[in-house]
């Protein structure tokens, strides 16, 4: 009876532990269903953040109606704002302070100026031929290119868009030195260029910068001692004032900001988009 009794209590203790391992693998489970729930719905509510912190940029800078544009404007400032519990944080670039790659008049010389060696341009040019009017369509289409490393492409990439039509102009208050050099391979007026932006302070960005328009370029071109007729070819190479910009919304739901959703698009002032990506 005493053995019997033992069976029983011992067949109750493993009925027990069973029960428990179940009750916790049920609230294991329940909890990763609860956190998987939770991501989604966060992941869902932060695309939408982030595509009206987009909204927001843009509705920025078709309030913006400067003759110019440049790099102390309120629209390279970052910005942000809270809503149902989220972050968002957002600012624009100039897409037209960088290279365009699909340049009617791109060529090898530009490549090189751009860090790229000579078999490598020489493709990029003999790609972008054969893709004719289209040209390049997407930025990773550089991967399809022979000999195009992600070094190569990392190093470029900062530096190049193919999202503003076939124009060789860059802005000259917002464009870099790399990009400056690249354009007109004149190094002499690009130290001018960035001592005339840069203001007293040899800041850029700051209030005191100097800021190219329409009706100044040629004076100030002048001062640097550029001849009329090479004014007029500098003019070709140059604009003052960009319609397209690179806009950067990210959003975050906890105290340390960790980012969960960052869309980067292209856009007119318009509000046209060009290119749209979400991490």
């Amino acid at each position: 009876m005493i053995k019997q009794k033992g069976s029983i209590l011992i067949l109750v203790l493993w009925v027990l532990i069973i029960l428990s391992l179940l009750s916790i693998a049920i609230s294991y489970r329940a909890s990763g269903d609860i956190k998987l729930a939770k991501y989604e719905s966060e992941s869902i509510k932060a695309s939408y953040l982030a595509k009206a912190g987009v909204a927001k940029m843009i509705a920025e800078l078709n309030r913006d109606n400067n003759n110019y544009g440049s790099l102390n404007e309120d629209w390279n400032k970052e910005k942000d704002f809270s809503f149902g519990g989220g972050r968002v944080t957002y600012k624009a670039t100039d897409e037209e302070a960088r290279f365009n790659l699909n340049s009617q008049n791109l060529s090898k010389e530009h490549l090189a100026r751009l860090g790229l060696d000579d078999d490598i341009s020489q493709r990029i040019l003999d790609y972008k031929i054969k893709k004719g009017e289209k040209g390049f369509e997407f930025i990773e289409e550089l991967f399809l290119i022979d000999g195009m490393t992600r070094d190569v492409y990392s190093a470029l990439e900062p530096y190049v868009t193919i999202y503003r039509g076939n124009g060789l102009q860059v802005n000259i208050n917002t464009a870099g030195e790399k990009v400056l050099r690249a354009v007109t391979g004149n190094d002499i007026l690009i130290s001018s260029i960035f001592e005339y932006r840069k203001g007293p302070d040899e800041k850029d960005g700051t209030e005191d910068d100097g800021i190219f328009n329409n009706g100044n370029f040629s004076i100030v071109f002048g001062s640097f001692g550029i001849t009329p007729e090479d004014i007029l070819n500098y003019q070709a190479m140059f604009n003052t004032r960009s319609g397209f910009f690179r806009i950067l919304a990210d959003v975050s739901f906890s105290e340390d900001k960790k980012i969960i959703k960052r869309v980067i698009s292209v856009a007119e002032r318009s509000g046209k988009i060009y290119y749209w990506k979400e991490e």
